[in-house]
């Protein structure tokens, strides 16, 4: 051993672990209220009414997608208004989508299943 080798010579303390007890899950009332049963109703159909407004905007970027595709084929933009105007679409579909998906997540988990077609 030469004389820079002094972490060679120390021996590993043992670090202590102490375990936690795991949190228990908070046990709902079983008699639910009125007041939390309305508001849950309020919230699916908040839910819903967001849900069929991106099923009908994802529906009418579509649409404007052929819109724009059919406008550069009779030459009336050049390809880089196409490209730019194409990507926003893209990314305003993207956005969409991802919200869609979320909110059918969502009316899923409460329970309501006319999501799933």
């Amino acid at each position: 051993m030469g004389l820079f080798d002094g972490w060679r010579r120390k021996q590993k303390s043992m670090a202590t672990v102490q375990l936690k007890e795991p949190a228990k899950p908070k046990t709902e009332v079983s008699g639910t209220s009125k007041a939390d049963d309305k508001t849950d109703s309020e919230d699916v159909v908040v839910l819903i009414a967001e849900y069929e407004r991106l099923v009908q905007r994802r529906e009418e970027l579509q649409v404007e997608r052929r819109e724009l595709t059919a406008t550069l084929d009779r030459g009336e933009i050049d390809s880089d208004e196409f490209r730019k105007e194409l990507m926003n679409r893209i990314q305003e579909a993207a956005t969409v989508s991802e919200n869609l998906r979320i909110t059918g997540s969502k009316l899923t988990a409460m329970g309501y299943r006319g999501v799933l077609h």
